[in-house]
């Protein structure tokens, strides 16, 4: 897994095993492989027909079912077994009653296709009204599911959901695989809870009415290589995790195209979003993030707000990310920061073509240098914030009017950055395209160390009181836009550092 924050310890530990060690470590080892080669010999393949559920529960562990085309009954699987669909192995979900439900770890589930139940709030209140018995102990709140999985070590492969409510809910499921799955026009297409050291790949998710990827409170998920189009909400949503990695993603046609809300030490890698209002949104305290070689372009949803739509954006308190070497065009704002980010690293992204290409809006902290703002309506916008705009280098942006009389391809007058209220510059404007960025942990953190110095804002600087023998503490209010206790205009004929 590639680094995903700012700070990224790499160490080693010498270690060595003496010969009589070694020698009990390959005994074990050749007993784990004789024990697994005796499993798999003596494993049986099953034929079963539309009841399913026979054949499991007269099957050992390890088994392999192999089920035949047509209608096929619901079945839950208590026992680690493998249970393979042939062409045409169709079934259907219920109320409240999933087609397929997995309690036992171990279990691989292949190749079938699955029509699921949408939400119906008065129906499911009738079940639960007519059916007492079967009701009990259950909650009128959980939804219509196609798969439901409460296990660890779950693979399924090759399967096709429609129209559920939750086309695979999980929870507590450690290590759960999906490959090459299909769930469209589902309400949430995959809904996991709690869920650990997960592999979403090669999956396709289309037309569902909130999420295609609900991922809350997980942990090592890596979801890589799906294709997420045309999600009213989220296309993927991953909320209140961390260490996550989202590689080579397509995002196309969502509102929020990646949404990471309150997610940290998770990697963002070389996804394509288009077409969305948000392409890549990390918001709510999203800390210690990598966002590097995506791709974000025509981001626009012009049936929301004509014309508008966002790159890559921070929003909302996300600190300590690293937004490095993406490529956003065509977009209104190519890249976005807003509402008390800071202490972020901007660093080799290119933004072309948009409207914005930069706007940083009521933020502080934030360093930004070794950019290619070139050819955007505005290259950079500042609104209500102190940003450091250049550290031993500045940006490139193809408005820059200044001259470099020694030829060191550093402007030789400052570039002043537009917006309200703002008087930043960029000190060390670049005259030429940067391209010789790197992901180089230790330089990103000495820039944001050094560089970023200002001190904290007008509604960060806690209140004191006295409330009979306690002291309270509390923030002051916040203002729109922030007043910053130290926005004096610079010197422009001096750099500040």
């Amino acid at each position: 897994m590639l680094p995903t924050s700012t700070i990224w310890p790499w160490s080693s530990r010498a270690c060595a095993i003496s010969a009589i060690k070694m020698d009990k470590l390959k005994m074990i080892f050749i007993a784990f492989l004789a024990l697994a080669l005796l499993g798999s010999v003596q494993a049986s393949t099953i034929q079963s027909g539309q009841d399913v559920q026979s054949a499991i529960n007269s099957a050992e562990a390890g088994d392999i079912i192999i089920v035949g085309s047509g209608n096929i009954n619901t079945f839950e699987v208590d026992k680690p077994l493998t249970i393979e669909g042939q062409s045409g192995s169709i079934m259907h979900a219920a109320l409240q009653k999933p087609a397929i439900k997995i309690n036992s770890d171990g279990v691989r589930i292949i190749g079938f296709r699955i029509i699921g139940v949408g939400k119906d709030t008065t129906a499911k209140f009738n079940y639960y009204m007519q059916n007492p018995a079967a009701a009990s102990g259950k909650r009128l709140d959980q939804p219509n599911s196609a798969i439901l999985v409460n296990a660890n070590n779950v693979h399924i492969e090759n399967t096709i959901i429609f129209g559920a409510q939750a086309g695979l809910k999980a929870t507590n499921a450690d290590n759960l695989t999906l490959k090459n799955v299909t769930l469209e026009s589902c309400e949430s297409g995959a809904a996991l809870t709690k869920c650990f050291d997960g592999r979403i790949e090669d999956c396709s998710f289309s037309n569902c009415e909130k999420f295609g990827l609900d991922a809350e409170q997980c942990s090592n998920i890596v979801l890589q290589g799906n294709h997420i189009v045309n999600t009213s909400s989220a296309g993927a949503l991953i909320k209140d995790s961390d260490k996550c990695s989202v590689l080579e993603n397509t995002f196309s046609q969502n509102t929020f195209g990646l949404s990471l809300w309150k997610t940290t030490h998770s990697q963002v890698l070389r996804n394509q979003v288009d077409h969305n209002y948000y392409g890549i949104l990390i918001t709510q305290n999203s800390n210690n993030n990598t966002i590097a070689d995506n791709v974000a372009e025509d981001n626009s949803r012009s049936e929301i707000v004509t014309g508008f739509g966002i790159g890559i954006s921070l929003q909302e308190n996300s600190s300590y990310n690293v937004v490095f070497r993406n490529t956003a065009t065509g977009n209104f704002n190519g890249l976005e920061t807003s509402k008390g980010c800071k202490y972020n690293a901007f660093l080799g992204n290119n933004a072309t073509d948009n409207k914005h290409g930069i706007r940083m809006n009521e933020n502080r902290n934030n360093v930004i240098f070794g950019n290619n703002f070139y050819n955007n309506n505005i290259n950079a916008y500042e609104n209500a914030s102190l940003n450091i705009w250049n550290t031993t280098i500045g940006n490139y942006y193809s408005d820059y009017q200044g001259k470099d009389e020694n030829s060191d391809g550093l402007g030789d007058q400052s570039y002043s950055i537009p917006g309200q209220d703002s008087s930043t510059r960029d000190f060390f404007p670049l005259t030429r395209p940067y391209r010789e960025a790197r992901l180089n942990a230790s330089t990103i953190n000495d820039a944001v160390s050094k560089y970023a110095v200002y001190g904290l804002a007008y509604n960060e600087i806690p209140v004191y009181r006295k409330q009979g023998d306690t002291i309270v503490i509390s923030s002051q209010p916040r203002t729109s836009p922030p007043k910053w206790s130290n926005s004096q205009p610079l010197d422009v004929n001096a750099p500040p550092y």
